[in-house]
């Protein structure tokens, strides 16, 4: 099969591209929380991979915007805006040759560890790039980067779940970063699908995300997701895309489907279907909420779930609004009611779920806080990984339903009413057909 011939010789490149991936030098950081989905439900995420796929490094598909630095000796992209797309795939390894396969499986399902599990690149190799033309589509003459749309259908194909998981980073990261998320974010969903880097270049420094260039930066490269999402709908044999997006990723992703809609509603078809989108979950977004609602009866005819995830004490998205100014965030709780007409928007969104995280404080007796919650709390990675990994709808993913329809709330229950629900046959993680 061609395809799958392609996915084992991307395999060997990337062993090859070992030698290339001196980019990574010393970055890393530690693998996030164990998730309390798995840490109190006494599963592991790793335990039903089979014993010939235990291979500890994880492949993380990638784009970037990033320009690629000069040296012709290794890979690595800076923090400068490239006027191309490039592509390729990143190995991201898991602890380093001290930790074996079942120590990691066990690590990734205590919620105490005995040490950190450091993330690292261990490869990298670029497949090619694509430019956008005048009207903003996709150009590859070369046909290179048509090359890694190939290995991805052979990785989507071998996986376990033929989902594709995109991951659109914040402010303030490299592109080992990027990268690095999708790859955990991948493990914790059990490593049955395939993951995808968005990498734009964001510089590491809050001077120049404050001042607002990386927000036109950020704004910038949504054409280039747009193309990549049309790219996908078009060429990929994925079932369905998700989109993770954090922070003023939110506003990039916010941006690219509201201009993938404009763009494709007078085709005369079912967008949901062409573009084969899942759940877009926007963690902590640093997205104005007046923008955010005009684009969301847009992104509501795209994606099957809009998940929001809201905090009241999250102090990055305060200082945002205090120094950079415009509307409350939607990774905040509101100071100011909507409008009427805003209101209506928000209610008329079928696909919309929104999550206060910090809800019933009180009762939990603690809070679900700052602006990293979403990976650092293992109660709220708990619901990302369900929201992507399964067609649960928030009441099946143990939540408990406030005021309106739309608005959820992590209950001070949660781990029992989760593993209730865990434990119902007819509330499995979905798996493939």
């Amino acid at each position: 099969m061609p395809d799958r011939h392609r996915f084992f010789q991307g395999i060997a490149i990337l062993v090859a591209g070992l030698v290339l991936a001196g980019c990574a030098g010393p970055r890393v950081q530690p693998l996030m929380p164990t998730p309390v989905l798995f840490s109190e439900l006494e599963v592991g995420p790793l335990d039903h991979v089979p014993a010939d796929q235990r291979w500890k490094p994880r492949r993380v598909y990638y784009a970037t915007t990033r320009e690629r630095e000069p040296d012709l000796q290794r890979i690595d992209y800076n923090n400068n805006e490239s006027d191309r797309v490039s592509v390729g795939m990143s190995l991201i390894g898991f602890g380093g040759p001290d930790i074996s396969w079942s120590e990691l499986n066990e690590f990734s399902r205590s919620a105490e560890r005995e040490r950190n599990v450091d993330l690292s690149i261990a490869g990298l190799v670029e497949a090619g790039h694509f430019t956008l033309d005048e009207h903003g589509r996709a150009v590859d003459p070369s046909g290179s980067a048509s090359w890694l749309m190939a290995d991805l259908n052979a990785s989507i194909e071998a996986a376990r779940d033929r989902d594709l998981l995109i991951y659109v980073h914040g402010a303030k990261v490299n592109f080992y970063n990027a990268n690095a998320f999708a790859a955990q974010l991948d493990h914790f969903m059990g490593r049955d699908m395939t993951s995808m880097a968005f990498s734009w270049p964001t510089r590491q420094n809050i001077i120049a995300y404050g001042t607002g260039g990386d927000v036109r930066r950020a704004y910038r490269s949504s054409s280039a997701l747009l193309a990549l999402l049309e790219q996908l709908a078009q060429d990929s044999i994925a079932r369905r895309i998700h989109i993770v997006t954090w922070s003023a990723g939110g506003r990039l992703v916010t941006r690219a489907l509201s201009d993938l809609y404009a763009r494709h509603a007078a085709d005369g078809v079912d967008l949901r279907e062409r573009f084969r989108l899942g759940t877009i979950y926007f963690a902590a977004a640093d997205v104005p909420g007046n923008e955010f609602i005009d684009a969301l009866p847009k992104i509501d005819r795209l994606a099957r779930r809009i998940v929001v995830t809201s905090s009241s004490n999250d102090g990055a998205l305060r200082m945002a609004r205090r120094f950079m100014g415009g509307d409350d965030r939607i990774g905040q709780l509101r100071q100011r009611p909507l409008n009427d007409e805003q209101l209506d928007t928000v209610r008329g969104a079928e696909r919309l779920e929104v999550i206060d995280m910090s809800y019933g404080a009180d009762q939990r007796g603690f809070d679900i806080t700052g602006h990293r919650y979403w990976f650092d709390h293992p109660w709220a990675s708990s619901d990302l990984v369900l929201a992507i990994r399964s067609d649960l709808d928030a009441d099946e993913r143990a939540l408990q339903r406030q005021a309106t329809s739309i608005l959820w709330a992590v209950p001070p229950d949660y781990p029992d009413r989760l593993a209730e629900r865990m434990s119902r046959p007819d509330l499995r993680i979905r798996r493939p057909d």
